[in-house]
């Protein structure tokens, strides 16, 4: 939905007035540049949006760091993060 609205400037029709604004509201935080999506962070970093599919593997990917592991979500979450997604 934010990159219907993103690309082309609507909100889905039928929906009620409360979501279509907070949609609009949330869009202002993403960027299409096509086919990414990114979205600028309360710390200023623009982060890559991935999608479902993509995500176990990222996370797999950072389990298997060389100083990966099964710590605390936190750390893990911070991992993914530094590497540059959302």
């Amino acid at each position: 939905d934010i990159v219907n609205i993103l690309v082309t400037n609507q909100v889905p029709a039928g929906w009620p007035k409360a979501k279509r604004d907070k949609l609009k509201s949330d869009a202002k935080y993403y960027i299409w540049d096509d086919p990414y999506l990114w979205r600028e962070c309360s710390d200023q970093v623009l982060r890559w949006c991935v999608s479902a599919h993509e995500f176990h593997s990222i996370l797999t990917f950072c389990h298997s760091f060389a100083y990966g592991g099964h710590f605390e979500p936190k750390k893990t979450t911070r991992k993914v993060l530094e590497s540059g997604f959302y």
